[in-house]
């Protein structure tokens, strides 16, 4: 196969840029979005879903879906929908804990304006990076990285909840080079903030929680490029535990979400039919897996208040499930988002730009090392989740 890995910003990218693999037409759509998440085709069902019930009551879910693109809008930038239930700012199975004390102090899982300060703040460290050269950072980072040539299955999920990490903690100015636990300290973290964590994964996600500020403390006390940022942050009256706080946050976003971005990249290649064997452009592929088979396929908002929104009068605590993906496939709205993936409005995730970068110099590096896409797609499955779309490869 030759290949040939995207140098930078591609803006002449023409989708659909391959033919996918046929799934078998017999399949069963899934029965609710849910099921979805890890369906092995449920593009057809979010389709007919954007266009058919493009907000609607699942009363054996228990929540309301939003799945049009303008719906998704809707519920994404109204004020009565909040990221947290108004009486549970942490789940239950993490309150209490070092977990649940790293998690009450994410700004994305909380509202109002205390938050919009160190958001601000965020949002322009993030705006600052510069993207040019992730590739050869990334590559860089892989050095320190084993790969199994002959349990390559194994090794892409180690680099895929890996590299990315060290990749945005190193894009933002934190030392990693040789430290490849803080990615498994992130993950373990990661793994249990999802509704279907064991007992043992929450355990785990308290011990990664202390650990992850001990560590987070002494990077920001040290010459860092992130001085700049706690600086900001400081000047603009947000206190130095949610600093640090935060900055794991960035770590955590980095994890599952672009593991996922990585894992269906990987797909999309394997899945390539075309006689001829060039690799498309990275930034190509990307694009259209970000756009049809994202990451992070959901996310939910709670009423803080009864409100009329999208035709129907919700009231307080009531849940939306806001089905990402679909709004991405949806046909119907001109002039809305190519893709739905980082969210919109207050809580949409300000790493979009990086996570691609990043996610696109894991998949050039795995080719350096010899992963093989075709033989990726032959043998997976989908790591269990309500919202999350991350291949496991066997």
């Amino acid at each position: 196969m030759k290949r040939r890995a995207a140098r930078g910003r591609h803006t002449d990218c023409v989708l659909p840029i391959f033919l996918p693999m046929p799934l078998p037409t017999s399949m069963p759509l899934p029965s609710d979005p849910l099921r979805a998440v890890t369906h092995p085709d449920p593009a057809p069902y979010y389709r007919s879903l954007a266009a058919q019930r493009p907000f609607y009551r699942d009363e054996a879910l228990g929540l309301w879906v939003a799945a049009g693109a303008a719906e998704v809008l809707a519920v994404l930038s109204h004020p009565a929908c909040r990221v947290r239930p108004p009486a549970q700012a942490v789940p239950p199975a993490l309150a209490g804990s070092p977990a649940g004390a790293l998690f009450g102090g994410l700004i994305r899982m909380n509202d109002g304006e205390w938050h919009a300060p160190l958001k601000g703040v965020l949002r322009k460290r993030m705006a600052c990076l510069a993207l040019a050269g992730m590739g050869a950072r990334v590559l860089a980072l892989a050095r320190d990285l084993p790969f199994d040539a002959a349990r390559p299955g194994a090794a892409v999920n180690h680099w895929m909840f890996t590299l990315p990490v060290l990749a945005v903690a190193d894009a933002l100015g934190l030392a990693v080079a040789g430290k490849p636990g803080v990615a498994g300290q992130v993950a373990a973290f990661a793994r249990a903030m999802s509704p279907l964590a064991t007992a043992l994964e929450i355990a785990g996600a308290s011990e990664a929680a202390t650990w992850l500020q001990a560590w987070m403390r002494t990077s920001l006390s040290s010459a860092s490029p992130l001085d700049e940022l706690v600086r900001d942050a400081l000047a603009a009256g947000v206190a130095q535990e949610i600093i640090v706080t935060n900055a794991i946050g960035l770590l955590i976003q980095a994890c599952e979400a672009t593991a996922g971005l990585v894992g269906n990249m990987l797909l999309c290649l394997g899945r390539d039919t075309r006689r001829e064997r060039e690799l498309p452009a990275l930034d190509c592929v990307a694009a259209r897996v970000l756009r049809e088979d994202p990451p992070v396929q959901n996310t939910r908002r709670f009423l803080a208040a009864g409100a009329r929104l999208c035709g129907a009068d919700l009231r307080a605590g009531d849940a939306v499930l806001v089905v990402l993906a679909a709004a991405s496939l949806e046909q119907r709205v001109a002039a809305m988002p190519a893709h739905w993936t980082f969210g919109r409005g207050h809580h949409a995730c300000p790493g979009d730009a990086l996570a691609s970068a990043v996610a696109q110099g894991v998949v050039a590096a795995l080719l350096a090392r010899g992963a093989d896409p075709a033989a990726l797609a032959r043998a997976f499955r989908y790591r269990p989740s309500v919202n999350v779309r991350i291949p496991h490869f066997l």
